[in-house]
């Protein structure tokens, strides 16, 4: 599951990356759902909503121990489905913003809500990985505990 995500998020990020740059005009907004959603081509240099523009290299060495360190918790463990599933969206959309900085130089970004930064596909992929991430945390910390046998003891015998 781990790498199918990965695999899935980075090719659809990349596919709509190239569309938008072949398709859509620097900077041009195209109305999809006007006042609220438009297609519009933009560069981002910086980091998330566009922050530190200009030093979005910072992010490769970061991106890069991510990805390892993912990889390195697939192959160390098995973690469930969901966990699977969310963390290979994480490493497929750091992995397609990695190739678009290494590449380019800058992060093709075409999804525009007026309201937040334009983003792209990876972008939602990591956003939403995390959130799934925390959630099960969330999840996981209020889970009640697993009752003992009927007249077993909790303490070790002595």
């Amino acid at each position: 599951m781990f790498w199918r995500a990965a695999v899935l998020v980075f090719l659809v990020d990349q596919v709509v990356k190239w569309w938008a740059t072949h398709g859509l005009t620097l900077d041009q907004s195209v109305p999809v759902l006007p006042p609220y959603f438009y297609l519009t081509l933009t560069h981002n240099t910086g980091i998330a909503f566009g922050l530190l523009e200009g030093r979005g290299w910072l992010t490769i060495p970061l991106t890069l121990c991510v990805a390892g360190g993912l990889v390195w918790y697939q192959c160390r463990h098995t973690p469930s489905r969901s966990v699977q599933l969310l963390t290979g969206l994480l490493l497929g959309g750091a992995m397609g913003n990695f190739v678009d900085r290494l590449r380019l130089g800058y992060v093709v970004d075409m999804f525009d809500f007026v309201v937040w930064p334009v983003f792209n596909v990876a972008d939602m992929a990591i956003t939403c990985s995390l959130l799934g991430l925390m959630a099960l945390q969330f999840v996981g910390a209020r889970a009640p505990e697993t009752p003992t046998a009927a007249g077993a003891s909790e303490e070790p015998p002595r």
